[in-house]
């Protein structure tokens, strides 16, 4: 069985589905037993489905100037300064 102390370690696997059966059946399994790790892994869940929604509209530029990398392509590769 997991502990609570495990669970960070895994969750992003485990939302993605990754990682071996094995420890994914371990973790459903803690999830089912522990309320505070079903929390977490809902918070997660969130948190990983807000970020993914905001990136996939346009950017704008006065954000890309302020946040983002010195030379952003619009399509969203990025290229090393030459210097």
């Amino acid at each position: 069985m997991l502990s609570c102390r495990e669970i960070p370690n895994i969750a992003s696997d485990y939302i993605s589905r990754e990682g071996s059966k094995r420890t994914r059946l371990m973790m459903s399994l803690h999830l089912a037993q522990c309320k505070n790790c079903r929390t977490y892994v809902r918070g997660l869940k969130i948190t990983r489905s807000l970020v993914s929604d905001s990136i996939r509209g346009p950017v704008a530029d006065e954000l890309l100037q302020t946040l983002g990398p010195k030379n952003p392509d619009r399509d969203g590769s990025f290229k090393e300064p030459n210097e």
